[in-house]
């Protein structure tokens, strides 16, 4: 069988990614939670509002957690494929095909919704680190085995 290189850098590239991803989901989350707190505060306190600002800021602010949430869990699996644990592949491993499957719809959608290729960008980048990620670790199993040592 041929030896395509060692699994630990094919495995560290797809943990580095989900680290990214994750530090960049935190963000967009906290960001999501703040704009929807202040959303929800637009409202009116002599209560002739119609209540619309604070439901839409509620919802913005459960997706900020969701978003929180979600780069929580690839932080705790990059760093497990790193440190070669077998959770860590597994959690990400699902992280890896969640992401995949949701960026590449969103990505089939924008190619048929015929927007410039040019702004596809982004989903371009996600599609294949969610990729890389899934491939990374279906073939990189040697790198979780304990009794091995990463070589070069």
């Amino acid at each position: 069988m041929e030896r395509r290189g060692p699994p630990w850098l094919f495995v560290g590239l797809a943990a580095f990614f989900l680290l990214v991803a994750g530090l960049l989901s935190l963000v967009t989350g906290a960001l999501f939670g703040v704009l929807g707190g202040l959303a929800a505060g637009l409202e009116s306190d002599d209560g002739s509002g119609t209540g619309l600002f604070g439901a839409t800021g509620a919802v913005v602010v459960l997706y900020g957690v969701a978003v929180v949430a979600w780069g929580i869990l690839e932080i705790f699996a990059a760093a497990a494929m790193l440190v070669r644990r077998a959770w860590g592949r597994v959690v990400g491993l699902v992280i890896g095909v969640i992401g995949l499957a949701f960026t590449g719809l969103s990505l089939v959608r924008a190619l048929g919704s015929g927007e410039p290729v040019g702004s596809m960008g982004v989903n371009v980048v996600l599609v294949a680190g969610y990729g890389l990620v899934v491939l990374a670790l279906v073939t990189g199993g040697e790198h979780f085995r304990r009794g091995d040592r990463p070589r070069a």
